[in-house]
């Protein structure tokens, strides 16, 4: 199962381009969409818990088209014509869920940005709650969008299922050191496309995902070949 994608290749996978940091049910889609950061210069403070099962993501601001500095207005919840923004529609789902007039939760596959241009799927999470609170860094009211991570629904084997699973506990600052560091390639062959990232020390045998030492790229190939050896 693929994991590292270009912006071009993570639309063409979802069907449409992918311009917005928030996609509510894009296409028809049975889920929907975010994007997201924690590098330094992200434009929303979007964080992981300690054990990355749980995302706090940050709505979006208002556009530049209505306000030349969005970060100096709270975060609108309804459009200037009057309908929900992405705040709104995202809002309204968790509050349905939490309120249990939903018995399902919204589902949502997030990416997440890795470096210029790159991205990675960090899976399926379930918003499970939302609120729309003062923040004292920020000084302005801002929307908090709380996710659980769900387990990997698309992986075709319990092998590949296990390695996306733990690839996905690898924090994202390491994911950038080593993707840095491997020159965005697979370190066996060289290939640049369909990478993964990959425990040398297999996580299931007590390799850490947060030692870059311990987290290459490989390619497709060269990721089940190694798996193959190692069962």
């Amino acid at each position: 199962m693929k994991e590292i994608f270009s912006h071009a290749e993570m639309s063409v996978r979802e069907g449409f381009p992918i311009q917005k940091g928030m996609n509510f049910r894009p296409r028809e889609k049975g889920y929907s969409i975010f994007l997201m950061s924690v590098r330094e210069d992200s434009p929303y403070n979007d964080n992981f818990d300690e054990d990355l099962q749980v995302l706090i993501y940050e709505g979006e601001d208002i556009t530049r088209a209505e306000q030349d500095h969005p970060k100096e207005f709270d975060q609108p919840l309804f459009t200037k014509l009057g309908g929900l923004t992405s705040n709104g529609k995202f809002f309204q789902a968790a509050e349905a869920y939490k309120f249990k007039r939903k018995n399902v939760p919204e589902i949502i596959k997030v990416y997440e940005k890795i470096n210029t241009n790159i991205w990675a799927d960090k899976g399926l999470f379930s918003l499970v709650d939302a609120r729309f609170e003062y923040s004292e860094d920020e000084k302005r009211k801002v929307f908090k969008f709380v996710l659980k991570l769900q387990s990997v629904e698309d992986a075709k084997t319990l092998q590949e299922k296990e390695q996306f699973e733990f690839s996905r506990r690898i924090p994202t600052d390491v994911k950038r050191l080593v993707w840095k560091r491997d020159g965005g390639k697979c370190v066996t062959c060289g290939a640049n496309s369909d990478l993964h990232f990959d425990h040398v020390i297999p996580f299931s045998k007590g390799g850490s995902s947060n030692d870059s030492k311990n987290v290459q790229i490989l390619c497709s190939r060269h990721n089940l070949e190694k798996s193959a050896r190692i069962q």
